[in-house]
């Protein structure tokens, strides 16, 4: 009877391991689980057209909303409009009544400038607040295909020099900012610093691009090649959504779509880009962090080893989005990353 328990004993424990190594093991290298768990079972952003897909994600993340803001709660949350050349854009403003106001947080969300939304955006901007103590404006920018290039670089420009400007009607006094975004968002926070007036860039102190979009002319970079299938954002994805983006072959050669090749960024704020292992944006996202650490040396570079496109400030992606948010947090208030180093940041 002994022997039979063990054996059983011994039967589920290489269940279990087995099942680890499905979920954990990917091509090349490990995933955390919850990130195995994402890959094996939520379809890839290819699955859906783009609009099919933006829907289908605002359906789920509707039903989230209420468990979000139980589980990460803060004090004040009040809905704007922002004015731009092109109308009024909406914006959520999220406040602790224990913020310490030394800066206002501007988020602009990613997406592939297809996706994405105030609302999909709600855990990010929370986990936020909580681990700063900072306000933070949230923008919800026009969306392609319906609003083709350069719409939504134009209005998250005007929106960010309104709030520079204004930021007393959003925070009770004139803060310095910090612009966060990911992905296409992480685009929009390059090209708003670049484009703005020198009065709006100095109010600009510090900014996170997270696995920016940098490079629409180059395509042999390395991790856009292994990593073009398999891990969430795919080179398929990533073509619809340019596709749905611009309405000519001509708008890949804008500069606002590939940052890296911008002439003059001697001035830009501190700055902190994050990049995930498994992205087919990493490389390039790592390429503009050295060029623009040898031209301003102000720069820091961390990327999240076990991670891939969208992990950033979500729970159900594995712990390195929450603790991607708590560097965030070390960051704006000028401490020492963890796992920080120059040129490249490998953290295990």
């Amino acid at each position: 009877m002994g022997q039979i328990v063990l054996w059983i004993a011994v039967i589920i424990l290489i269940l279990i391991a087995a099942v680890f190594l499905f979920i954990k093991k990917v091509p090349h290298g490990w995933v955390q689980f919850r990130t195995g768990l994402v890959l094996r079972f939520m379809p890839a952003l290819d699955h859906y057209p783009v609009v099919q897909l933006r829907n289908s994600m605002e359906d789920f993340n509707k039903k989230r909303l209420p468990q979000i803001k139980k589980s990460l709660p803060v004090d004040t949350v009040k809905e704007m409009t922002i004015p731009t050349r092109h109308g009024h854009i909406n914006a959520r403003i999220f406040n602790d009544n224990n913020s310490d106001h030394s800066h206002l947080i501007v988020l602009i969300h990613g997406g592939g400038w297809c996706i994405g939304s105030l609302n999909t955006y709600e855990e990010i901007s929370r986990r936020l607040v909580i681990e700063t103590g900072l306000p933070l404006v949230s923008l919800d920018y026009s969306l392609s295909p319906e609003y083709k290039f350069p719409h939504a670089h134009e209005e998250c420009l005007d929106a960010v020099s309104w709030i520079s400007e204004n930021s007393e009607k959003i925070s009770g006094k004139n803060l310095p900012l910090v612009l966060v975004g990911d992905s296409a968002g992480g685009n929009l926070v390059l090209t708003t610093t670049y484009d703005c007036t020198p009065e709006v860039r100095s109010s600009i102190k510090k900014i996170v691009p997270v696995y920016p979009a940098v490079d629409s002319r180059k395509r042999d970079y390395y991790s856009g090649t292994a990593f073009a299938n398999g891990y969430y954002l795919t080179e398929k994805s990533i073509r619809q959504f340019t596709e749905a983006m611009i309405s000519s072959e001509d708008h890949l050669n804008d500069i606002r779509l590939s940052p890296i090749y911008y002439p003059d960024v001697d001035d830009f704020p501190e700055t902190f880009v994050i990049t995930a292992e498994f992205d087919p944006l990493r490389d390039q996202a790592e390429a503009f962090a050295a060029k623009l650490r040898q031209i301003t040396g102000s720069v820091v570079q961390k990327r999240y080893i076990g991670t891939i496109h969208a992990f950033f400030g979500l729970k159900d992606f594995g712990s390195r989005g929450v603790e991607a948010i708590q560097d965030i947090g070390s960051f704006i208030r000028g401490e020492k990353i963890r796992g920080s180093s120059d040129p490249n940041v490998n953290i295990s």
